[in-house]
């Protein structure tokens, strides 16, 4: 026999469609392990109890068996026919397996009802699945309809040897439906199995985030703890506050600091915990940091605040060691919804910084006082003999305001006829050697002066060359007093020669006596200038911490004078001072540096990182490099006018922004209001790079020279007095175009603005030297 699905199952499909496969509401696509049995998943003793129900109240025998046909539950409600007789016979038996088989196969694409392969009896079979996967079949039948042919059913109860007799009293006793109430039985059973299917994938589900939730309990209790170790051995002293305010950490580093123990804190809240620094209950930065006070106490000096943080120091009176200068910061702690949770502040004793640094202010105050009061001129230079400082007695030898004097080279001061002197004094200088000497000085209006000069070398801590300090003595009316004496010396010898021998000889004796005189009173300025400079050289150690004095002077202790104007006053006139020194120090580092790139390329030791490079991403960091100027100059208006493609360039990106930062920067320069554009195109075979402005504008006769070394418009080709640069900026700009083989020029007109064009070739090829093949063609005039 062979199943008969005809009639019946396509009415169960009519009446019964299903959605989607069996456990495909829930675990469709879901992952699920392989190697899950049903038996794994459910407690069969559970799954017992709803098959015996459903088999009692619909009639039918049941049984539930794995996708091979093996029976995972004993039979439910099974006809005396099927269990008793057919059953009992090894062939029936053998029969009965195989229909189970065959409708556990038949109901993997949805429920399937036919007759069995032993007595020919309605069956039906539904699947059950684990997400994806099939792990079990139910089976319920054993019915008769009018339709079956119960002779047929008892000739096969002789065919396998059952009693005859026995056969058709059980036959007789089972039960008899129509087909439409079976398949509504059938219906019902899909439904349970799509249900079990879908509490299968649950079961597994939520076990999985049981598990991954005591997992994740396990890791953050360990992290906690963690947590805790931390801030207990962090080497500041730290306390953590929870949302209400109480004392949750008070780590060690914080029992030595206030002599508290942590088992006597925590748990304190209502501002009790700052007895142990004040003395009383007093919030501290904690509590600004977390919301719980409107303002910091006023004792603290506060040097950065914002809505969850807080930095001051605050000067602490009464700690068991005494009194000490603390560094405080808080911050708030806020859960992952972003609302405060509480708030962490860590301490830091700065006393002994605090009292180094003081007397680091006095002594570079009174030093200042030394040099600023000296009889005598300073004057610092650094590496390439430029001046980095000048005193006002040095100043004022030379006509010169001290400021004007930063930035010039050594040899600016000195007469044309000493140059070659002033040279070999340099390089003994760059070997270590110190010296006294006489030197014919020049001044700002062209007069001279002659000068005693005392030189030493300067080095950092490392022994690395910093450059020179020279002291200066003003020795002209000396040396006018030992002319006018030669000079006398030689009338003299004249009329001697007029005279007597004896007369003579008494003249040039009574004259070489006055060089004695004037020797000795030489060398005797010498002896005063060279002791003068000994007790002074510790000056320039002052002078190279002018840095760090001032943004320490700045962030530290200027704001402790918040309240007390005369103190307030004098420690704004410091930090002009110091500021005045570090941003002149930082405008020659600026034009060093333009010297040295342009030596580097023009010898050939400049490196150049090339790789390819998408110049929009490149441009647009160039043009992020004035927004500084553009902030202070509101009247001008910066535009980015670039296509969406561009190809790629092949050069050191580098190199790419320092072109073009050079130009944007002469452009607002040169802008005192209106718009400044940077345009980005491609041009055939190139990318074309165009800043124009609406500034000032440039001769159309400078317009090829502005490229030159030293140039600046409108004062040719060397730098004057009032230059604020090298004239080296463009001049850099060119070399490294033309290294690329692009081209660079400009277009003007006076009074309507300028345009500067930096045309370059496009990527040839990703390695290979700097220069493109096809650079000369992209080099053309557009």
């Amino acid at each position: 026999m062979t199943i008969d699905p005809t009639g019946a199952k396509a009415l169960l499909q009519k009446d019964c469609p299903r959605e989607a496969g069996a456990g495909e509401a829930d675990g469709v696509g879901t992952e699920v392990p392989d190697d899950l049995r049903f038996e794994d998943i459910f407690i069969l003793e559970d799954i017992q109890g709803l098959q015996d129900a459903f088999a009692a109240a619909a009639k039918v025998a049941s049984l539930i068996t794995d996708p091979d046909g093996r029976p995972l539950t004993r039979p439910s409600n099974f006809t005396t026919l099927c269990q008793d007789i057919i059953r009992a016979t090894a062939k029936g038996r053998a029969d009965c397996l195989h229909s189970d088989q065959s409708l556990g196969k038949a109901c993997l694409a949805g429920p399937f009802i036919g007759t069995c392969l032993s007595a020919g009896l309605l069956d039906g079979a539904t699947s059950i699945h684990f997400g994806d996967r099939h792990i079990a079949n139910w089976l319920v039948g054993q019915v008769l309809d009018e339709t079956m042919d119960t002779e047929a059913i008892v000739a096969y109860g002789r065919s396998i040897g059952a009693d005859e007799t026995a056969f058709r009293r059980a036959l007789d006793q089972v039960p008899r439906m129509s087909r439409e109430r079976f398949a509504k039985i059938c219906q019902a059973l899909d439904r349970f199995a799509r249900h079990i299917s879908a509490l299968a994938l649950g079961n597994h589900q939520q076990a999985q985030r049981i598990r991954e939730l005591r997992q994740t309990r396990d890791r953050l209790g360990i992290r906690d703890r963690n947590l805790a170790d931390i801030i207990d051995f962090l080497p500041d002293p730290t306390l953590v506050l929870d949302e209400d305010g109480t004392v949750i950490f008070w780590n060690r580093a914080l029992e030595k600091l206030t002599g508290v123990a942590a088992v006597d804190m925590l748990g304190k809240s209502d501002f009790a915990y700052g007895t142990a620094f004040y003395g009383s209950p007093t919030p501290l930065l904690v509590d600004y940091a977390r919301g719980a006070v409107s303002r910091p106490d006023p004792r603290y000096a506060v040097t950065e605040i914002g809505a969850d943080a807080i930095i001051a120091e605050v000067t602490l009176l009464s700690l068991p060691g005494g009194d000490r200068q603390v560094w405080g910061k808080a911050v708030a702690l806020r859960d992952g919804t972003g609302r405060i949770i509480g708030g962490i502040e860590t301490i830091r004793d700065v006393t002994e910084r605090h009292q180094a640094d003081t007397a680091l202010r006095e002594s570079e105050e009174k030093f200042r006082r030394i040099v600023e009061t000296a009889h005598e001129g300073v004057l610092v230079l650094d590496g390439d003999f430029k001046a980095t400082f000048a005193n006002r007695r040095m100043a004022d030898m030379l006509g010169y305001a001290p400021d004007d004097m930063l930035g010039r080279h050594f040899e600016d001061f000195v007469a044309d006829d000493h140059l070659p002197l002033a040279r070999e004094r340099e390089a003994r200088l760059r070997q270590g050697e110190s010296g006294v000497f006489e030197h014919r000085l020049k001044t700002r209006e062209g007069g001279g002066l002659w000068a005693l000069v005392s030189a030493s070398p300067l080095y950092d801590v490392s022994g690395a060359s910093l450059g020179a300090l020279g002291m200066f003595t003003d020795i002209t009316d000396r040396k006018r007093i030992e002319e006018e004496l030669a000079n006398h010396r030689h009338r003299l010898e004249a009329e001697v020669e007029e005279r007597t021998r004896d007369l003579r000889l008494q003249a040039m004796e009574l004259a070489e006596a006055n060089i004695r005189m004037s020797e000795l009173d030489r060398l005797k300025s010498a002896f005063l200038s060279t002791v003068s400079h000994e007790l002074r050289t510790p000056l320039t150690s002052i002078l190279g911490f002018a840095k760090l004095i001032g943004r320490d002077f700045t962030e530290q202790f200027l704001p402790l004078a918040s309240g007390q104007a005369a103190l307030e006053a004098r420690g704004r006139r410091i930090a002009d001072n110091l500021s005045v020194v570090f941003h002149e120090a930082e405008r020659l580092t600026r034009l060093i540096n333009d010297v040295l790139d342009l030596s580097r390329i023009e010898s050939g030791s400049m490196h150049w990182r090339d790789r390819r490079i998408a110049p929009l991403d490149v441009l647009r960091t160039a043009a992020r490099s004035i927004a500084g100027l553009l902030a202070a100059r509101p009247e001008i208006v910066f535009v980015f006018d670039a296509t969406e493609q561009v190809p790629d360039l092949f050069m050191d990106p580098d190199q790419l922004i320092q072109v073009v930062s050079n130009l944007l920067q002469n452009a607002v320069k040169f802008t005192r209001t209106g718009e400044v554009r940077m345009t980005v195109r491609t041009d055939g075979e190139a990318v074309q790079i165009v800043v124009a402005d609406s500034g000032i504008g440039i001769p159309e006769s400078e317009l090829e020279s502005i490229f030159g070394k030293f140039h600046q418009v409108g004062r040719g080709d060397t730098l004057s007095d009032a230059a604020k640069g090298t004239g080296l900026g463009l001049a850099i700009c060119g070399q490294i175009v033309r290294h690329y083989g692009g081209r660079i020029w400009a277009t003007s007109r006076l009074g309507q603005g300028s345009a500067f064009h930096v045309r370059l070739p496009c990527l040839a090829q990703e390695e290979g030297p700097a220069r493109i093949p096809d650079a000369a063609k992209c080099a053309e005039t557009p």
